[in-house]
Protein backbone atom coordinates (compact mmCIF):
# COMPACT_ATOMS: atom_id res chain seq x y z
CA UNK A 1 0.00 0.00 0.00
CA UNK A 2 2.91 2.42 0.88
CA UNK A 3 4.60 1.70 -2.65
CA UNK A 4 1.39 2.39 -4.57
CA UNK A 5 1.00 5.64 -2.87
CA UNK A 6 4.58 6.36 -3.29
CA UNK A 7 3.98 5.58 -6.90
CA UNK A 8 0.88 7.84 -7.02
CA UNK A 9 2.27 10.84 -5.45
CA UNK A 10 5.78 10.30 -7.50
CA UNK A 11 3.85 10.19 -10.91
CA UNK A 12 1.49 12.87 -9.90
CA UNK A 13 4.57 14.92 -9.25
CA UNK A 14 6.69 14.32 -12.75
CA UNK A 15 3.02 14.94 -14.32
CA UNK A 16 2.74 18.22 -12.64
CA UNK A 17 6.38 19.17 -13.56
CA UNK A 18 5.87 18.29 -16.88
CA UNK A 19 2.00 20.41 -17.03
CA UNK A 20 4.02 23.52 -15.91
CA UNK A 21 6.52 23.40 -18.73
CA UNK A 22 3.92 22.90 -21.23
CA UNK A 23 1.40 25.81 -20.03
CA UNK A 24 4.80 27.75 -20.05
CA UNK A 25 5.70 26.94 -23.19
CA UNK A 26 2.04 27.60 -24.85
CA UNK A 27 2.01 30.86 -22.67
CA UNK A 28 4.91 31.92 -24.74
CA UNK A 29 3.58 31.06 -28.08
CA UNK A 30 0.53 33.27 -27.45
CA UNK A 31 2.25 36.41 -26.07
CA UNK A 32 4.67 36.53 -29.24
CA UNK A 33 1.71 36.31 -31.33
CA UNK A 34 -0.28 38.65 -29.41
CA UNK A 35 2.58 41.14 -29.29
CA UNK A 36 2.82 41.17 -33.03
CA UNK A 37 -1.13 41.60 -33.20
CA UNK A 38 -1.01 44.30 -30.67
CA UNK A 39 1.83 46.29 -32.33
CA UNK A 40 1.23 45.84 -35.78
CA UNK A 41 -2.94 45.55 -35.97
CA UNK A 42 -3.64 47.33 -33.44
CA UNK A 43 -1.28 50.66 -32.58
CA UNK A 44 0.77 51.02 -35.69
CA UNK A 45 -1.48 50.25 -38.35
CA UNK A 46 0.04 51.84 -41.38
CA UNK A 47 1.31 49.95 -44.82
CA UNK A 48 4.49 52.46 -45.17
CA UNK A 49 5.83 54.55 -43.41
CA UNK A 50 7.54 57.78 -45.07
CA UNK A 51 10.43 59.41 -43.20
CA UNK A 52 11.98 62.58 -44.60
CA UNK A 53 15.05 64.12 -44.35
CA UNK A 54 14.06 67.73 -42.98
CA UNK A 55 10.55 68.84 -41.85
CA UNK A 56 7.98 69.96 -44.74
CA UNK A 57 4.54 71.24 -44.60
CA UNK A 58 1.16 70.39 -44.97
CA UNK A 59 2.04 70.26 -48.80
CA UNK A 60 4.26 67.45 -48.46
CA UNK A 61 1.28 65.56 -46.60
CA UNK A 62 -0.79 66.51 -49.86
CA UNK A 63 1.95 65.25 -52.09
CA UNK A 64 2.23 61.65 -50.28
CA UNK A 65 -1.45 61.56 -50.37
CA UNK A 66 -1.72 62.05 -54.08
CA UNK A 67 1.29 58.89 -54.54
CA UNK A 68 -0.12 56.01 -56.73
CA UNK A 69 -1.78 53.50 -54.56
CA UNK A 70 -2.40 55.32 -51.05
CA UNK A 71 -5.92 55.18 -50.05
CA UNK A 72 -4.90 57.20 -46.44
CA UNK A 73 -2.27 59.58 -45.46
CA UNK A 74 -1.30 61.16 -42.13
CA UNK A 75 0.99 63.12 -41.26
CA UNK A 76 4.01 62.53 -38.09
CA UNK A 77 6.65 64.76 -35.90
CA UNK A 78 9.19 62.59 -34.46
CA UNK A 79 10.86 64.58 -31.84
CA UNK A 80 13.84 63.53 -30.06
CA UNK A 81 14.45 64.77 -26.77
CA UNK A 82 15.44 64.15 -23.49
CA UNK A 83 12.76 63.51 -20.54
CA UNK A 84 13.64 64.83 -17.21
CA UNK A 85 11.61 63.93 -13.80
CA UNK A 86 12.95 64.86 -10.65
CA UNK A 87 16.67 62.88 -10.21
CA UNK A 88 15.41 60.19 -13.27
CA UNK A 89 16.18 61.47 -17.01
CA UNK A 90 16.26 59.23 -19.95
CA UNK A 91 16.38 60.37 -23.85
CA UNK A 92 13.76 58.91 -26.30
CA UNK A 93 11.83 60.58 -28.95
CA UNK A 94 7.88 62.03 -29.01
CA UNK A 95 5.48 61.24 -31.35
CA UNK A 96 3.03 63.86 -32.93
CA UNK A 97 0.55 62.77 -34.35
CA UNK A 98 -2.72 64.23 -35.49
CA UNK A 99 -6.33 64.18 -33.61
CA UNK A 100 -8.70 61.60 -34.60
CA UNK A 101 -5.48 59.42 -35.86
CA UNK A 102 -6.28 56.10 -37.63
CA UNK A 103 -3.15 54.87 -38.61
CA UNK A 104 -1.25 54.87 -35.15
CA UNK A 105 -3.63 54.90 -31.95
CA UNK A 106 -1.88 54.31 -28.97
CA UNK A 107 -4.15 51.57 -26.22
CA UNK A 108 -4.03 50.55 -23.06
CA UNK A 109 -3.18 47.34 -21.16
CA UNK A 110 -6.83 46.22 -22.47
CA UNK A 111 -6.29 47.23 -26.37
CA UNK A 112 -8.64 49.96 -25.49
CA UNK A 113 -8.00 52.70 -27.37
CA UNK A 114 -6.35 56.34 -25.64
CA UNK A 115 -7.46 59.61 -27.05
CA UNK A 116 -4.71 62.48 -27.63
CA UNK A 117 -4.85 64.92 -25.51
CA UNK A 118 -4.73 68.54 -26.65
CA UNK A 119 -1.97 69.40 -24.13
CA UNK A 120 0.58 67.04 -22.57
CA UNK A 121 1.82 63.64 -23.27
CA UNK A 122 0.71 59.79 -23.40
CA UNK A 123 4.10 57.55 -22.42
CA UNK A 124 4.14 54.02 -22.34
CA UNK A 125 4.29 52.16 -19.43
CA UNK A 126 7.69 51.28 -19.67
CA UNK A 127 8.89 54.89 -19.98
CA UNK A 128 7.12 55.98 -16.89
CA UNK A 129 8.50 53.49 -14.86
CA UNK A 130 11.61 54.03 -16.12
CA UNK A 131 10.90 57.47 -14.81
CA UNK A 132 9.16 56.85 -12.24
CA UNK A 133 6.21 59.00 -13.64
CA UNK A 134 2.36 58.49 -12.98
CA UNK A 135 -0.81 60.02 -14.45
CA UNK A 136 -0.98 63.63 -13.93
CA UNK A 137 3.02 63.96 -12.88
CA UNK A 138 4.79 66.66 -14.61
CA UNK A 139 8.16 66.16 -16.21
CA UNK A 140 10.57 68.23 -18.10
CA UNK A 141 11.44 68.05 -21.78
CA UNK A 142 14.63 68.94 -23.91
CA UNK A 143 14.17 69.10 -27.27
CA UNK A 144 16.88 68.38 -29.72
CA UNK A 145 15.47 70.00 -32.57
CA UNK A 146 13.75 73.43 -33.08
CA UNK A 147 13.92 75.40 -29.98
CA UNK A 148 15.78 73.22 -27.25
CA UNK A 149 14.02 74.75 -24.17
CA UNK A 150 13.32 73.22 -21.26
CA UNK A 151 9.24 72.58 -21.29
CA UNK A 152 7.33 71.21 -18.51
CA UNK A 153 4.68 69.23 -19.54
CA UNK A 154 2.20 67.15 -17.85
CA UNK A 155 1.54 63.12 -18.36
CA UNK A 156 -1.94 62.74 -19.32
CA UNK A 157 -2.08 58.85 -19.76
CA UNK A 158 -0.49 55.53 -19.93
CA UNK A 159 -0.48 53.40 -22.73
CA UNK A 160 0.54 50.21 -23.47
CA UNK A 161 3.66 48.49 -25.82
CA UNK A 162 5.88 45.79 -26.08
CA UNK A 163 8.56 47.23 -29.09
CA UNK A 164 10.70 50.32 -27.74
CA UNK A 165 9.49 53.43 -25.13
CA UNK A 166 6.86 55.47 -27.53
CA UNK A 167 5.45 58.58 -26.28
CA UNK A 168 2.99 60.61 -28.05
CA UNK A 169 1.32 64.26 -27.98
CA UNK A 170 -1.19 66.13 -30.39
CA UNK A 171 0.50 67.45 -33.32
CA UNK A 172 -0.12 70.70 -33.15
CA UNK A 173 0.87 70.92 -29.35
CA UNK A 174 4.03 69.28 -30.61
CA UNK A 175 4.98 71.68 -32.88
CA UNK A 176 4.13 74.84 -30.55
CA UNK A 177 6.71 73.13 -28.40
CA UNK A 178 9.21 73.45 -31.03
CA UNK A 179 8.24 76.27 -32.15
CA UNK A 180 7.25 75.32 -35.36
CA UNK A 181 3.72 76.28 -36.97
CA UNK A 182 3.16 72.59 -38.52
CA UNK A 183 5.93 70.29 -39.55
CA UNK A 184 6.46 66.61 -40.10
CA UNK A 185 9.03 64.51 -40.68
CA UNK A 186 7.44 61.46 -41.52
CA UNK A 187 3.92 60.28 -43.58
CA UNK A 188 2.16 56.80 -42.69
CA UNK A 189 0.49 55.28 -45.55
CA UNK A 190 -2.69 52.96 -46.12
CA UNK A 191 -2.59 51.53 -49.31
CA UNK A 192 -4.03 49.27 -52.02
CA UNK A 193 -2.83 45.62 -50.92
CA UNK A 194 -2.24 44.45 -54.86
CA UNK A 195 1.20 43.81 -55.32
CA UNK A 196 1.11 45.63 -58.50
CA UNK A 197 -0.08 48.58 -56.68
CA UNK A 198 2.77 48.56 -54.46
CA UNK A 199 5.27 48.33 -57.67
CA UNK A 200 3.57 51.75 -58.46
CA UNK A 201 4.18 53.06 -55.53
CA UNK A 202 7.98 51.79 -55.35
CA UNK A 203 8.51 54.02 -58.46
CA UNK A 204 7.12 56.84 -57.91
CA UNK A 205 8.73 57.05 -54.29
CA UNK A 206 12.35 56.50 -56.38
CA UNK A 207 11.28 59.93 -57.74
CA UNK A 208 11.01 61.72 -54.48
CA UNK A 209 14.48 62.87 -52.88
CA UNK A 210 13.03 64.49 -49.49
CA UNK A 211 12.14 60.99 -48.66
CA UNK A 212 15.26 59.46 -46.71
CA UNK A 213 13.77 55.94 -45.58
CA UNK A 214 10.84 53.73 -46.79
CA UNK A 215 9.29 51.12 -44.11
CA UNK A 216 7.14 48.82 -45.09
CA UNK A 217 4.93 46.98 -42.29
CA UNK A 218 4.78 43.43 -43.68
CA UNK A 219 8.35 43.30 -44.15
CA UNK A 220 8.80 44.89 -40.22
CA UNK A 221 6.75 41.72 -39.28
CA UNK A 222 8.17 39.22 -41.44
CA UNK A 223 11.72 40.30 -40.11
CA UNK A 224 10.12 39.84 -36.35
CA UNK A 225 8.61 36.44 -37.36
CA UNK A 226 11.63 34.92 -38.88
CA UNK A 227 13.94 36.37 -36.12
CA UNK A 228 11.80 36.36 -32.21
CA UNK A 229 8.92 34.21 -33.27
CA UNK A 230 10.74 31.19 -34.98
CA UNK A 231 13.59 30.70 -32.01
CA UNK A 232 10.75 31.51 -29.93
CA UNK A 233 9.11 28.51 -31.73
CA UNK A 234 12.42 26.67 -31.59
CA UNK A 235 12.55 27.00 -27.74
CA UNK A 236 8.73 26.53 -27.32
CA UNK A 237 9.26 23.07 -29.61
CA UNK A 238 12.11 21.67 -27.41
CA UNK A 239 9.74 22.80 -24.29
CA UNK A 240 6.95 20.70 -25.61
CA UNK A 241 9.37 17.85 -25.64
CA UNK A 242 10.93 17.66 -22.70
CA UNK A 243 7.48 17.80 -21.16
CA UNK A 244 6.20 15.29 -23.30
CA UNK A 245 9.17 13.03 -22.31
CA UNK A 246 8.36 13.58 -18.92
CA UNK A 247 5.24 12.48 -19.78
CA UNK A 248 5.67 9.53 -20.96
CA UNK A 249 8.68 7.96 -18.96
CA UNK A 250 6.34 8.91 -15.41
CA UNK A 251 3.08 7.23 -16.81
CA UNK A 252 5.26 4.51 -18.34
CA UNK A 253 7.38 3.53 -15.34
CA UNK A 254 4.37 3.92 -13.06
CA UNK A 255 2.10 1.59 -15.17
CA UNK A 256 5.05 -0.76 -16.02
CA UNK A 257 5.98 -1.43 -12.20
CA UNK A 258 2.57 -2.09 -11.04
CA UNK A 259 1.94 -4.04 -13.65
CA UNK A 260 4.98 -6.26 -12.44
CA UNK A 261 3.56 -6.14 -8.89
CA UNK A 262 0.28 -7.37 -9.75
CA UNK A 263 0.58 -9.88 -12.49
CA UNK A 264 -0.96 -12.49 -10.14
CA UNK A 265 -4.27 -9.78 -10.23
CA UNK A 266 -3.97 -9.38 -14.19
CA UNK A 267 -4.42 -12.95 -14.61
CA UNK A 268 -6.98 -13.70 -12.27
CA UNK A 269 -9.18 -10.92 -14.02
CA UNK A 270 -8.10 -13.42 -17.22
CA UNK A 271 -9.18 -16.19 -15.79
CA UNK A 272 -12.48 -14.56 -14.91
CA UNK A 273 -12.88 -13.57 -18.49
CA UNK A 274 -11.33 -10.55 -18.51
CA UNK A 275 -9.43 -9.73 -22.37
CA UNK A 276 -6.40 -7.54 -22.55
CA UNK A 277 -7.99 -4.69 -23.42
CA UNK A 278 -10.88 -4.96 -20.72
CA UNK A 279 -7.43 -5.52 -18.39
CA UNK A 280 -5.28 -2.60 -19.86
CA UNK A 281 -8.67 -0.30 -19.12
CA UNK A 282 -8.11 -0.72 -15.98
CA UNK A 283 -3.96 0.69 -16.00
CA UNK A 284 -5.44 3.50 -17.97
CA UNK A 285 -8.19 4.63 -15.94
CA UNK A 286 -5.13 4.88 -12.84
CA UNK A 287 -2.96 6.61 -15.36
CA UNK A 288 -5.93 9.36 -16.44
CA UNK A 289 -6.34 9.80 -12.48
CA UNK A 290 -2.74 10.90 -11.54
CA UNK A 291 -2.27 12.97 -14.90
CA UNK A 292 -5.09 14.61 -14.29
CA UNK A 293 -3.86 15.26 -10.78
CA UNK A 294 -0.42 16.25 -11.70
CA UNK A 295 -1.78 18.49 -14.66
CA UNK A 296 -4.47 20.21 -11.90
CA UNK A 297 -0.82 21.47 -10.18
CA UNK A 298 1.33 21.88 -12.62
CA UNK A 299 -1.40 24.59 -14.39
CA UNK A 300 -0.88 27.38 -11.89
CA UNK A 301 2.98 26.59 -11.21
CA UNK A 302 3.25 26.94 -14.98
CA UNK A 303 1.41 30.08 -14.83
CA UNK A 304 3.63 31.83 -12.75
CA UNK A 305 6.74 30.61 -14.38
CA UNK A 306 5.31 31.83 -17.76
CA UNK A 307 5.16 35.61 -15.41
CA UNK A 308 8.57 34.94 -14.28
CA UNK A 309 10.02 34.04 -17.94
CA UNK A 310 8.33 37.25 -19.53
CA UNK A 311 9.56 39.94 -16.07
CA UNK A 312 13.07 38.41 -17.42
CA UNK A 313 12.15 39.69 -20.92
CA UNK A 314 11.48 42.92 -19.83
CA UNK A 315 13.75 45.20 -21.33
CA UNK A 316 13.98 48.66 -23.13
CA UNK A 317 13.60 47.38 -26.52
CA UNK A 318 11.56 44.71 -26.50
CA UNK A 319 9.17 43.05 -24.10
CA UNK A 320 7.15 39.83 -23.80
CA UNK A 321 3.22 40.65 -22.13
CA UNK A 322 1.47 37.99 -20.02
CA UNK A 323 -1.10 36.59 -22.18
CA UNK A 324 -3.87 34.07 -20.32
CA UNK A 325 -6.21 33.00 -22.97
CA UNK A 326 -8.57 29.30 -23.13
CA UNK A 327 -6.26 27.97 -25.82
CA UNK A 328 -3.39 27.69 -23.42
CA UNK A 329 -5.10 25.37 -20.88
CA UNK A 330 -7.00 23.52 -23.53
CA UNK A 331 -4.11 22.87 -24.95
CA UNK A 332 -1.94 21.95 -21.98
CA UNK A 333 -5.11 19.30 -20.97
CA UNK A 334 -4.88 18.04 -25.03
CA UNK A 335 -1.36 17.20 -25.04
CA UNK A 336 -1.42 15.86 -21.23
CA UNK A 337 -3.37 13.08 -22.88
CA UNK A 338 -1.44 12.33 -25.81
CA UNK A 339 1.26 12.09 -23.99
CA UNK A 340 -0.64 9.57 -21.53
CA UNK A 341 -2.09 7.25 -24.13
CA UNK A 342 1.13 7.36 -26.01
CA UNK A 343 2.93 5.59 -23.49
CA UNK A 344 -0.27 3.81 -22.31
CA UNK A 345 -0.30 1.82 -25.83
CA UNK A 346 3.24 0.48 -24.70
CA UNK A 347 1.69 -0.69 -21.42
CA UNK A 348 -1.30 -2.47 -23.57
CA UNK A 349 1.15 -4.06 -25.44
CA UNK A 350 3.06 -5.49 -22.68
CA UNK A 351 -0.39 -6.85 -21.28
CA UNK A 352 -0.90 -8.32 -25.03
CA UNK A 353 2.72 -10.44 -24.62
CA UNK A 354 2.05 -11.30 -20.83
CA UNK A 355 1.66 -15.07 -20.12
CA UNK A 356 -0.84 -15.33 -17.56
CA UNK A 357 -0.76 -18.36 -17.35
CA UNK A 358 2.53 -18.62 -15.71
CA UNK A 359 1.60 -15.71 -13.22
CA UNK A 360 -0.90 -18.21 -11.96
CA UNK A 361 1.84 -20.88 -11.06
CA UNK A 362 2.49 -20.27 -7.32
CA UNK A 363 6.09 -20.45 -6.63
CA UNK A 364 7.24 -22.45 -3.48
Amino acid sequence: LFRNRFRTIAGAFATAMGTCILVTGFMLQEAVQYLVDFQFDKVQRSDVDLYLKDEKGVEALLEAAALPAVDYAEPLLEVSCTFYHGPYQHRGSISGISPGARLMIPRDEQARSIRIPTAGLVMTRKLAELLHVEVNDTIVIRPTQGLRQDHPVRVVSIADGYLGLGVYADLHYLNRLVGEEYALNAIQLKIDPRPEAKARLNRALKDLPAVQSVHYRADIVHNLRSTVIETQSIFIGVLVFFAGVIFFCSVLNSSLVSLAERQGEVATFRVLGYGPWEVGNLFLKESLVVTAIGTVLGMPLGYWLGVGLTMAYDTELFRIPVVNTPAIWIQTVIFSFLFTMMAHALVQWTIHRMDWLDALKVRE
